[in-house]
């Protein structure tokens, strides 16, 4: 555990910007529902309060048996 430092810009209600030494992220949503995406490609949606998420990751290949040439 150390310190940690972020930046947030707020661009509306629903839009938030936020940067921190790791990169950037957007965050879109307000009470209910929030989504954020950084710059990583990773995607978390969420429901505030509740300790609810799922996180994701745009792009990445699913896990599975390679296919390979049977002769």
């Amino acid at each position: 555990m150390g310190f940690h430092f972020r930046k947030s810009i707020k661009l509306g209600s629903l839009l938030r910007i936020n940067k921190n030494k790791r990169g950037v992220s957007v965050s879109v949503g307000g009470k209910n529902v929030k989504v954020t995406v950084n710059d990583k490609k990773k995607v978390t949606a969420s429901l505030p309060e509740t300790g609810i998420s799922y996180d994701t990751t745009i792009g990445k290949k699913p896990a599975g048996k390679k296919k390979t040439s049977g002769k």
